[in-house]
């Protein structure tokens, strides 16, 4: 099986507990496909990639689905949005969270 896609890579990963996405600029892409798989996701790391400013329902979606995330890190991300932080708390049974060098865009005042 030859998979060319992160998209393609998470199909064929039903089983997946962790996943990090670096540097990408389709992230909101990786996400929103992530909202279509019901698997058992503890861990979700995020690290300097970039986000449009409209990416809180994306993120709504992620903790709507896997509500029993353990870990969590958005480092290094830009624009990210500040609405973004309002959801972590609805992560119930998150143990370890990472938002070191993070960018929020209404800090920036963009």
């Amino acid at each position: 099986m030859l998979i060319n896609t992160p998209l393609q890579v998470l199909t064929a990963a039903p089983a997946l507990h962790s996943l990090t996405i670096w540097m990408r600029k389709d992230v909101a892409d990786i996400l929103e496909f992530l909202n279509h798989i019901h698997g058992d996701l503890r861990k979700l790391s995020i690290k300097s990639c970039w986000f449009d400013k409209n990416s809180t329902g994306l993120f709504a979606n992620i903790v709507a689905l896997y509500p029993d995330l353990e870990g969590l890190s958005l480092a290094s991300c830009y624009q990210l949005p500040s609405d973004v932080y309002s959801l972590i708390p609805r992560l119930k049974k998150l143990s370890e969270l990472e938002l070191s060098a993070h960018t929020v865009d209404s800090l920036l005042n963009y």
